[in-house]
């Protein structure tokens, strides 16, 4: 197919309300139509489907992000505008890349946004006065502020009945660690789902000049929540984010919430930062998967909250329970959007925005 009439029918796409790249949670009867994209503008195939069933996002249609990475700048541009982006640039000393090259792109290829959001494209030039090629790490080396995250997976392989403390002091006893919930068609374990979300979100933090500490890197462990929190305290951690996956006994139940600590004295310090974090986190979160919205949730009961000394949010990032989005849960690219939206909301905190 000539390149002429591949661009003429994305803009009739766009134009008619279908949307170019693949739908969140498209169900099975909804037909697909491959449309072809030249090569040299892009490497993915780019796909368009009516919504059938209606599975958009509440803030408007979800696009893939083609991937523009090795492209010369305007073909990116083309393309990432023909599929209903916005698009940014930013300068890096070309090295030994060929000048006006792509480099980078943010959102990364695959990813499901809302069409209009912005890519930013980091692209190769041979301007001598460019130095850098993140704002936020070069907002990081001039105030000299490294930023500390403590990223807890809840769970563990092997559950730990035995009791511990509600929080410092409390009689109230709560078991130490609980085994999670697993998939409804996956069976995966609620453990492995989110160490895997929690190893993108450290790359893709530290990828922002943030020092990141994990609680556990692997299953094998015997962590209660307790000293998941101890470990954010010893840390001096400008955030506690715990990753969690949820379950209910009704399995339409879907969509994702964020968690909060407040309603007694021991999180009363630090109950306001914490919202003020789970609010950022939540909405951005939202954004880059266009989960079903549960809110953002204040909870007194949970030990992970009331023994930590630090702002603290709990991200349950969708329900296991559910057959669609457990198996969406699975997927690596839903995976990569979770990490990508809970780093941006963290970025969006840690500085303030």
């Amino acid at each position: 197919m000539p390149v002429a009439a591949i661009i003429a029918l994305a803009v009739v796409a766009i134009g008619t309300g279908v949307a170019l790249g693949i739908f969140r949670a498209a169900p099975a009867d909804v037909s697909l139509a491959v449309v072809e994209v030249p090569a040299e503008a892009a490497t993915a195939s780019v796909v368009a489907s009516d919504v059938a069933s209606g599975e958009t996002s509440a803030t408007g249609t979800m696009v893939e992000v083609p991937d523009v990475t090795g492209s010369a700048v305007d073909d990116a541009d083309t393309l990432l505008t023909i599929a209903g982006f916005e698009v940014v640039h930013t300068a890096t000393p070309a090295g030994d890349a060929k000048v006006g090259t792509v480099l980078a792109q943010d959102p990364a290829a695959g990813s499901v946004m809302v069409r209009g959001t912005t890519v930013m494209l980091t692209y190769a030039s041979d301007d001598p006065n460019v130095t850098t090629t993140s704002a936020l790490k070069a907002d990081a080396t001039t105030t000299g502020r490294v930023y500390v995250v403590c990223i807890d997976p809840g769970h563990q392989d092997k559950a730990n009945n035995d009791q511990e403390p509600i929080g410092p002091g409390s009689k109230t006893l709560k078991a130490k660690v609980t085994g999670g919930a697993s998939g409804a068609v996956t069976k995966q374990r609620e453990s492995n789902l989110v160490l895997k979300i929690a190893v993108r979100l450290k790359k893709e933090l530290e990828a922002q000049g943030v020092r990141v500490v994990m609680t556990r890197t692997t299953g094998a462990v015997d962590i209660s929540n307790a000293q998941r929190a101890e470990v954010a305290n010893a840390a001096g951690a400008d955030l506690f984010i715990r990753i969690h996956a949820d379950g209910n006994t009704n399995g339409d139940v879907r969509g994702m919430s964020t968690l909060y600590p407040a309603g007694n004295d021991w999180v009363k310090p630090i109950t306001a930062q914490s919202l003020t974090a789970a609010r950022a986190i939540h909405n951005a979160t939202l954004f880059t998967t266009g989960a079903k919205d549960h809110g953002v949730v204040p909870r007194s009961d949970i030990s992970g909250f009331n023994w930590s000394k630090v702002p603290s949010v709990i991200v349950e990032a969708g329900f296991l329970s559910n057959p669609v989005e457990d198996k969406l849960l699975a997927s690596e690219a839903y995976q990569a959007k979770l990490a990508e939206g809970m780093s941006r909301g963290i970025m969006a905190y840690l500085k303030g925005e």
